[in-house]
């Protein structure tokens, strides 16, 4: 059963980034993700996007204005999408300014 279908809620942990670069692709059946992005030994920013595909091989931003988003600081950012219908889900580390950056992944999906 895909991530998000027999239950509730569902969890899971995707890969630490600390380059540029994406997560594995979730599977889910979720219309409702949330993702919870936590940033350590951040230097000036980090870029991040939330990224969606109905095939499995052709992603897209999940923002609603196609834009990336800029974390400037260390911490845990929740980011709530609600109506989602895609089939697979990761994190894409767009870029990072200073430091060495670690962008780890929590997804949770309804």
């Amino acid at each position: 059963m895909p991530f998000g279908y027999d239950s509730g809620f569902d969890v899971a942990t995707l890969e630490t980034l600390t380059e540029a670069g994406v997560t594995s692709a979730q599977k889910t059946a979720g219309a409702d993700l949330t993702f919870q992005v936590i940033v350590s030994s951040i230097g000036t920013n980090v870029v991040i996007r939330l990224e969606g595909s109905l095939d499995g091989t052709n992603y897209f931003n999940l923002s609603s204005s196609n834009s990336d988003t800029t974390i400037t600081g260390n911490g845990a950012y929740g980011f709530s999408l609600s109506g989602c219908p895609v089939l697979y889900v990761r994190l894409r580390l767009v870029s990072f300014s200073g430091g060495t950056p670690s962008v780890a992944t929590v997804l949770g999906a309804m």
